[in-house]
């Protein structure tokens, strides 16, 4: 089959392995022909938090949260200040249900249908609003397949495959299910680090696009335009169920760590959404991984009950579901799809030197938070952390914990 239907969308979810762009595939979404006097209307009066930081700002290090303010706006002062504000702001990662109602027109209007879940929605969607500037530094999700999709304005994708070399990937500062890279995509000190960095694929979304991250992939992602809206879910993948026991040892480990260090020293190691990870008790945390821990024994077990079921049967009945081959359903020029392009690693650079001279300021002193938020002052405590948190550590650890847990 060649026709991009709910099933076949679904189908590229699955099984995808790289980066795949629907072009105009939410067109058809009503919450896509918004205007600015619209969104205004939506939010109403109600302040929300934007993470905000100097538009100019260079570092070694990405623009970690820590070492951004926090301004509270309504949106429509938001729009207001676009014109003006030295700074590029953020209402990033935020839970639809946590800020609108069911009443609520945007809550309404979000599903996930057309992608082959309808029974997803807005109590599983989050929320990006950013003004031109702002970015999520590089990291990966550990959990899940995400789905974006962008609503107003353009966006700028810059994707790694899993397995990317030189990215300096690390746990501090530390989110459950964020894996960052050092590497600062928006303004570095040293362009030179990037020049061992291969494999990168670019794509730019605007209003109505879509696009597929697969699980694992290097992302880092920047608003192009004065107003950026965007949406995004993350679907179950099955690798879920082992990524959560390992997050969950992770966690453990850092919040032992968080203990006992000086509180401000602590609060570098974390995200400020981690702040309360200190204080959560030890038996809570093994608790946690218990749980997870036999939610993927027990989902092993059935995988293996249903593997010999299968085996034991003489004469399985036929698959009827219906087979969906991506390089058919990317021929199809009808379905506008294709796969995120490719580009050298001079192209990379090139893109960062751009940043650089349309947002650098080589002669501005930090401000104190500028200079407070940065992690390269943790030294060995953030090393014991990395170095603990490797896949190649944490895989023996749960190899051995299942071992003595079956």
């Amino acid at each position: 089959m060649s026709v991009l239907n709910e099933e076949a969308v679904r189908s590229v979810i699955a099984k995808a392995s790289t980066p795949i762009v629907f072009r105009g595939f939410v067109d058809n979404w009503s919450i896509c022909q918004w205007n600015i006097e619209k969104w205004c209307s939506v939010f109403g009066d109600k302040e929300i938090p934007f993470r905000c930081m100097k538009r100019d700002f260079i570092s070694d290090e990405p623009c970690w949260e820590r070492r951004c303010k926090v301004k509270n706006m309504t949106f429509k002062n938001f729009v207001d200040n676009l014109p003006t504000s030295d700074d590029w702001m953020y209402f990033d990662y935020k839970y639809v249900h946590q800020w609108f109602t069911g009443d609520d027109e945007l809550y309404k209007d979000i599903s996930w249908k057309q992608f082959g879940y309808p029974g997803k929605g807005a109590t599983d969607t989050t929320l990006w609003v950013g003004s031109k500037g702002a970015h999520t530094p590089a990291h990966q999700d550990t959990y899940g397949v995400n789905i974006v999709a962008q609503l107003y304005g353009k966006k700028r994708w810059i994707l790694f495959p899993p397995e990317t070399g030189g990215m300096k990937s690390t746990r501090v500062p530390y989110e459950e299910s964020s894996v960052y890279s050092e590497l600062n995509f928006y303004c570095p000190n040293n362009i030179d680090a990037f020049n061992g960095v291969t494999g990168a694929r670019m794509v730019e979304l605007s209003a109505g696009d879509a696009l597929l991250v697969p699980r694992g992939w290097w992302h880092y992602v920047q608003n192009l335009e004065p107003l950026n809206i965007a949406l995004n879910i993350w679907l179950p993948h099955d690798k879920d169920s082992s990524a959560q026991v390992s997050e969950a040892l992770i966690k453990i480990l850092v919040a032992q760590i968080c203990k006992d260090l000086p509180q401000e020293t602590a609060k570098l190691i974390v995200n400020p959404n981690e702040d309360d990870i200190s204080d959560t008790p030890l038996a809570v945390l093994f608790l946690q991984l218990e749980t997870v821990a036999n939610a993927y024994l027990d989902n092993r077990r059935k995988l293996r009950r249903a593997k010999r079921q299968r085996t034991c049967e003489e004469d399985p009945a036929p698959s009827v579901t219906e087979e969906y081959d991506l390089k058919t359903l990317l021929e199809n020029q009808a379905n506008n799809l294709e796969v995120a392009a490719t580009i050298t690693t001079d192209e990379l650079i090139n893109l960062i030197k751009q940043n650089l001279r349309e947002y650098a300021n080589m002669d501005r002193p930090l401000q104190d938070e500028e200079v407070d938020g940065a992690t390269t002052t943790l030294c060995l405590t953030k090393a014991v952390i990395d170095a603990f948190s490797e896949s190649n550590v944490i895989d023996l650890v749960k190899q051995n914990l299942f071992a003595r847990l079956s």
